[in-house]
């Protein structure tokens, strides 16, 4: 009697567990894939996160006196309304290379908030590429 009702039991168990494992489940809801590149007056949205961002450069301002020497690129609108700025400090210049005065301009980086303003600081050559159908990065220094 032992036997016959181990037998039930084992065998129903084995059709419970078969027939949980067959039950199709829904897979979950992919994320919704970010755009690989933000405008100027996106990027405020992303603080925080390494994104690439592209504008037009309006202006570009070189502040002599302050300390790091910092080169300020605004895009797409100019200071004092500007939206987005890269940062160029004296101690990279060397290393961003031939950068351009005006025309569209990408940067990668880390979007961070300087009193209200979404910026990437940009480092060196790396940070930054003209876009174009090749999407070439810029000249090395």
């Amino acid at each position: 009697m032992r036997l016959l009702l181990c037998s039930l039991f084992i065998g129903f168990s084995l059709a419970l567990a078969l027939a949980q494992s067959s039950t199709p489940t829904a897979a979950p809801a992919p994320a919704p894939a970010a755009s690989p590149i933000l405008s100027a007056a996106e990027a405020a949205q992303h603080v925080g996160e390494n994104r690439t961002v592209c504008g037009e450069i309006v202006n570009t301002y070189t502040a002599t006196s302050s300390h790091g020497t910092p080169t300020f690129v605004d895009i797409d609108q100019p200071y004092p309304h500007s939206v987005f700025d890269l940062v160029i400090w004296g101690d990279n210049k060397n290393d961003i290379g031939h950068f351009p005065d005006k025309g569209k301009i990408c940067a990668s980086g880390t979007i961070i908030l300087y009193k209200g303003k979404a910026e990437i600081q940009l480092r060196d050559w790396h940070g930054w590429y003209v876009p174009s159908d090749t999407q070439q990065r810029a000249s090395v220094p």
